[in-house]
């Protein structure tokens, strides 16, 4: 084997050591990934919800330390899908993340269906949701609210909730005393009229009342 040769193959392998030091160096000193914050936990989850579901709502409930492991964050979401017509459904879905990924560690079914699940089981039930409220004003049965949804059409009525602790002065111009109440209103495409339907904080309907539509 001639010098030339002799010196190309000494420089090879001087390399390949030197590569491998390198390596092993940038696995002894490279420092770990940086902790994920609670923001930044709720955000991914969040998102990650919204692209696979986007035509729910979610609203974060809590988010705290997981039980499972250092550096994950337990996340609590309220979930509402159909969230604009009479029978949405609603659940609680609770996520450990990063300890166990994207995928739901907890979740509780509380309407689907056009029922509500657990309602007459509980005595003091307070309804504390805007879905849930929908939900339950459907499944009282009142007959303002099914034939107005049956005359106009379940897909063609759009339903919103809103609980108010003073009376609203618009509402009080229709004739609906809002203090301490849910309001569920009604409105159908082309129509006329509105419905509006008060509901105490416990799931009874007080009074239904046909206005105008604005």
């Amino acid at each position: 084997m001639n010098l030339f040769a002799k010196i190309a193959i000494t420089t090879i392998a001087v390399v390949f050591v030197l590569g491998l030091v390198f390596a092993a160096l940038l696995l002894v000193y490279h420092p770990g990934a940086k902790p994920i914050t609670s923001a930044e936990a709720e955000g991914l989850v969040l998102k990650d919800m919204q692209q696979a579901y986007p035509n729910a709502t979610f609203n974060v409930i809590s988010v705290s330390k997981s039980n499972l492991t250092k550096d994950s964050w337990n996340i609590v979401l309220n979930v509402a899908y159909n969230y604009t017509r009479a029978c949405p459904e609603v659940m609680t879905e609770g996520f450990d993340y990063p300890a166990v990924n994207l995928v739901p560690s907890d979740e509780i079914l509380y309407s689907s269906n056009c029922e509500l699940y657990g309602f007459g089981a509980a005595p003091d039930y307070i309804i504390s949701n805007p879905y849930i409220a929908i939900v339950r004003a459907y499944d009282s049965d009142n007959s303002s609210i099914r034939n107005y949804i049956e005359e106009y059409g379940y897909n063609n009525t759009y339903v919103y909730a809103n609980f108010y602790r003073n009376a609203s002065p618009s509402l009080s111009s229709v004739g609906i005393n809002s203090t301490d109440s849910w309001i569920i209103s009604y409105k159908a495409a082309n129509a006329k009229e509105e419905l509006y339907a008060r509901m105490s904080n416990n799931g009874s309907i007080i009074e239904t009342v046909i206005a105008n539509s604005t």
